[in-house]
């Protein structure tokens, strides 16, 4: 009994150590891919070089461990144990709040105030829509500025109670939204709407495993933004109907669009429990007399994907010629699908793509407030306002005093880089003591 116990336990070490490598090599059982962004180690390339230095067997290393045979059950057994026994993730990019509802870690930065900008910071770039804005009017194109809602700000209760933000927070919302709201930007701002639909509304706002609005939020976030083009723009957009009620989905495998986009890269053996999540049943019909499908520009973060996955409203209600500007870099079809044309925003014509729509959207949500519409509001502001001779004299002279003032290490390490960033930060420099200079002269 004790010889075969011995030989049994024999069998299982050598099955355990020729397994995975058989499944590496002939892949007779198929391995469902994980989820997420991650990067799998290239071939080791040999070189005697690499080999004295011991960088050959470091890199031979991780190629072998990202194909060893069964590793993406392994790591599925490893999370699924992690999240069911201490509902603990293994992603860096992701936290477990109450009722296993999952957040990304940057909205709830933002919802906490830890990315605060100044006062003055703030000012400035509103004033910078502003003047954007009142020049585009001039060429009979309407900008407005969609602010989506963020999850954590939408639901804070279901935040660990250590993450729920102090009453009289200020953040960068509280900040942003005032001054636009004084500087009469043209702001359709979703959060409050979004927070009164929350008690209203019969289906989930946002989903529980996902970062974005739900499908059945975005497509009332896009009625009502449809309605207000319609009311600045003066235009009426071709008519979208409910056809049938909305249809629930329960298993997290069958949702849609962004629906899961958190829960994906759980990466987990057996799909978590979640709420139904509603789907609309619309029609879009085509344009009846007075009625237009205006020609739009979207440039926003990616809770715009939420105005065409889910359903047509960027493909049927805009002109064919609409683009989204992914983060006013990449450009985007509006399709079901992320359409990615491999054009970049920074090659195309600025004055024939704007001044060729009726509207312009920027839709961003709460954390990226910051990000000063990733360069769109000051390449557009620049082509109407550009620098002159004087201008660019002066930052000269700023970009010089940056870089004498700099240290014997930023001076002889990548120096025409750090010249590049001193030119970028004195530019910047400059025209914030313009506004100041413009401010003090009212």
């Amino acid at each position: 009994m004790a010889l075969f116990i011995k030989r049994l336990l024999l069998m299982l070490l050598l099955a355990l150590v020729l397994l995975p490598a058989l499944q590496a090599k002939l892949h007779f059982f198929e391995e469902k891919a994980l989820a997420g962004a991650f990067t799998v180690a290239p071939h080791a390339e040999f070189s005697w070089e690499a080999l004295r230095d011991n960088s050959f067997q470091t890199a031979l290393e991780h190629y072998l461990e990202d194909r060893i045979g069964f590793r993406t059950y392994l790591i599925r057994l490893r999370n699924q144990l992690s999240f069911s026994l201490f509902r603990a993730v293994r992603s860096s990019d992701l936290l477990v709040g109450e009722h296993g509802v999952l957040f990304q870690p940057g909205p709830i930065e933002s919802y906490l105030g830890h990315d605060l900008l100044a006062e003055d910071e703030v000012r400035f770039r509103v004033a910078r829509l502003h003047a954007v804005q009142r020049d585009l009017s001039r060429h009979g194109v309407h900008m407005v500025y969609v602010l989506a809602p963020g999850k954590a700000r939408f639901q804070p209760e279901d935040l660990p109670a250590r993450l729920r933000a102090a009453p009289g927070t200020i953040t960068n919302y509280d900040r942003f939204v005032h001054a636009m709201l004084a500087d009469s930007v043209s702001l359709l701002n979703l959060t409050p709407v979004f927070a009164r639909w929350k008690h209203t509304k019969p289906y989930r706002l946002f989903p529980s495993g996902g970062t974005h609005w739900s499908g059945y939020g975005a497509t009332l976030a896009a009625d009502t933004l449809l309605r207000y083009l319609e009311h600045i723009g003066q235009v009426r957009f071709p008519a979208v109907r409910t056809v049938a009620p909305p249809h629930l989905i329960y298993n997290p495998d069958s949702l849609k669009g962004t629906d899961n986009d958190l829960g994906w890269t759980l990466n987990l053996i057996w799909p978590r429990d979640v709420k139904p999540l509603a789907y609309r049943r619309l029609a879009f019909g085509p344009p009846q007399p007075g009625q237009t499908r205006p020609s739009a520009l979207f440039v926003g973060d990616s809770f715009a994907w939420g105005l065409m996955l889910f359903s047509p409203y960027m493909q049927r209600e805009f002109s064919d010629d609409t683009r989204f500007w992914y983060y006013s870099d990449a450009v985007h079809l509006p399709d079901s699908v992320y359409h990615d044309t491999g054009i970049k925003a920074s090659t195309l014509d600025l004055k024939q793509q704007i001044e060729s729509r009726q509207f312009i959207v920027l839709l961003f949500t709460e954390h990226n407030l910051g990000g000063k519409e990733y360069g769109f509001t000051d390449r557009v502001y620049h082509l109407y306002h550009p620098l002159t001779p004087a201008d660019q004299a002066a930052i000269n002279r700023i970009a010089q005093q940056l870089v004498a003032k700099a240290s014997w290490e930023e001076q002889t390490k990548d120096l025409d880089g750090f010249k590049y960033r001193a030119h970028e930060q004195a530019h910047d420099l400059y025209e914030r003591q313009q506004y100041r200079a413009a401010l003090q002269g009212q």
